[in-house]
């Protein structure tokens, strides 16, 4: 994994993760901490991220996540083969 981050980070690619629970939102700030040039999005299908945690903890990682960059959307489901999902996400 270490690798294909370190290509991605090098062209500045785009990352979509899909999941916002405990282990996506660590993934993402994993990924946007040790490799800052990658672009990343973040959706689920819930409300907000960090589904069943306390607000407080998903308003604390929503307001980290916006601050270095990475994009959250939520209320949205994962449709590949959907233009107006790509449209929707901005990728």
């Amino acid at each position: 994994e270490y690798h294909k981050l370190h290509d991605l980070n090098k062209k500045k690619a785009s990352v979509l993760i899909v999941g916002a629970g405990f282990i996506g939102v660590e993934w993402a700030t994993e990924i946007e901490y040790f490799f800052p040039e990658v672009k990343l999005t973040i959706i689920d299908a819930l409300p907000r991220c960090l589904g069943p945690l306390p607000d407080s903890a998903a308003d604390y990682c929503s307001e980290y996540m916006s601050a270095v960059g990475i994009k959250e959307f939520y209320d949205c489901k994962y449709d590949a083969k959907s233009s107006e999902f790509w449209k929707k996400i901005e990728l």
